[in-house]
């Protein structure tokens, strides 16, 4: 452990309490060691507890889960609905009623009874 003088000390440790860095995971002897590299956190806010962190992640998720019913619901506004629910239509080519000529199928003839 380095030896600092009294002035220094008092001065730092004072400074370390009065911001509560501790908050921050931040031990005396590592603020004290070089304390123009922590100076980022006396105005940074204090990290969030455990609970506080539980209900940050149950936030975002129902806001992730929410942005996700509303790009689904943007994207079925378009389509036409049957009745309530939405649906897309089929886009395919549909056999003509006439199944003849018009289908490419070659109608076979009835032989003819013979007549003796």
């Amino acid at each position: 452990m380095a030896m600092y003088p009294t002035a220094y000390l008092e001065h730092y440790a004072d400074k370390y309490a009065a911001n509560m860095l501790y908050k921050h995971g931040l031990k005396l002897d590592a603020y004290l060691a070089d304390p123009g590299r922590y100076e980022h956190l006396l105005t940074a806010p204090f990290p969030l507890m455990p609970a506080q962190t539980k209900v940050r992640v149950r936030l975002i998720r129902k806001e992730a889960l929410q942005l996700q019913a509303d790009t689904i619901t943007q994207q079925l506004d378009g389509l036409p609905r049957n009745n309530v629910r939405p649906f897309e239509p089929l886009r395919h080519q549909r056999h003509p009623k006439r199944r003849g000529i018009a289908s490419c199928f070659k109608r076979s003839r009835r032989p003819q009874p013979q007549t003796t």
